[in-house]
């Protein structure tokens, strides 16, 4: 009797909890599609606004989706490199130690992107530190290359042409994103942000593939 009773209130527990999470699930992602509304109105200069409209818990939310995004395009964008060559899938370690690194690695670009956007509050930027500016600016940046990495997933690496265009639209907007970020929200200078927006997207490779190198 008394263990059906504690069963009754893990079940319970368990559905409290289930209920939490697809509630902050579901206003997370309806702050990333508020934010998403008007960076579609302005790509580059909605940036600011959208955080100004949304709060830094908001902007957090958001920020958290679109990470996730970026993070499970990168998976996808491995899963398709790894499922095309069998020596990459074992030098990683079989199918079971393949996805379990793949899930790793998808999340060290967002990772590195963002350690350098908080490196760049920390150090440069005169704007108070807010963790929830740096996870939302690190989502927005990335959002192009998660559209780019779908579209390598849904057409296939084959197409050279269609990829091209659409790689050389997406990277643009990325440094684009990226320096209007230094300017609007951290508040660099125009000369700043321009030195800085290649040497993030640098720094962010460096990190990366030291982190992949410590994976492997």
């Amino acid at each position: 009797m008394q263990n059906e009773k504690q069963q009754n209130e893990i079940i319970s527990k368990g559905k409290e909890m289930g209920q939490k999470v697809f509630a902050q699930t579901k206003e997370a992602t309806s702050q990333a599609i508020k934010a998403l509304k008007i960076l579609s109105r302005d790509p580059i200069g909605g940036q600011s606004e959208a955080l100004k409209n949304l709060g830094q818990s908001n902007a957090l939310r958001a920020g958290i989706v679109l990470v996730v995004i970026f993070s499970i395009s990168c998976f996808l964008l491995g899963h398709s490199i790894v499922s095309e060559s069998q020596e990459v899938g074992q030098y990683m370690g079989g199918m079971a130690g393949t996805y379990f690194k793949l899930l790793l690695f998808s999340l060290i670009p967002s990772a590195s992107v963002f350690v350098c956007f908080f490196l760049i509050m920390k150090l440069i930027s005169q704007e108070k530190e807010e963790i929830s500016t740096c996870i939302y600016t690190t989502g927005v940046s990335t959002l192009p290359l998660a559209v780019l990495f779908f579209c390598i997933k849904i057409f296939g690496l084959s197409n050279f042409e269609l990829l091209s265009a659409i790689g050389i639209f997406c990277l643009s907007t990325t440094f684009f994103l990226i320096n209007s970020s230094m300017q609007d929200i951290y508040k660099l200078s125009t000369q700043k942000s321009f030195l800085i927006t290649p040497t993030l997207v640098l720094l962010a490779g460096v990190v990366s593939n030291v982190l992949y190198s410590a994976l492997i």
